[in-house]
């Protein structure tokens, strides 16, 4: 019951969650202060602690076999974003947002992008093309 109640909650957060982010894009980062741009970077990380936290908890109290594999989906979060501080995607996002067909790429897509970028995912140039498709 549990387990269902956080995927419902999860579902309509990310509803809502997705309709933002449509018009958080090239020309609404574009709009933002230094300050302003960091404080948004920050809050998608705490959107990704909270969402690893929800889950975490459910799993850990529901399903005590998946503890392990909540852990390991922590630690290669932790992994993938090392060496990229709020700061270092600023300056990459607002080089990411320079490019014209990026413009209309939802910020949250936008960090997924650079962070990949930063660790030379063979994958990613796909990935963006990808979203220029959905986000023409």
């Amino acid at each position: 019951m549990a387990l269902l109640f956080a995927v419902a909650f999860c579902v309509l957060l990310m509803a809502t969650a997705q309709a933002q982010a449509a018009k958080r894009a090239g020309a609404y980062w574009s709009g933002l202060t230094r300050d302003q741009k960091t404080d948004l970077v920050l809050g998608i990380f705490d959107g990704f602690n909270l969402n690893e936290n929800i889950l975490g908890i459910t799993l850990k109290n529901e399903y005590t076999i998946c503890s392990d594999i909540m852990e390991s989906i922590m630690r290669q979060s932790d992994a993938f974003f090392a060496g990229m501080p709020a700061g270092k995607i600023v300056t990459a996002l607002d080089a990411f947002y320079a490019n014209k067909k990026n413009k209309n790429i939802p910020v949250s897509w936008g960090v997924w992008v650079v962070v990949r970028e930063n660790r030379k995912d063979p994958t990613v140039g796909e990935f963006l093309g990808e979203l220029r498709t959905v986000y023409p």
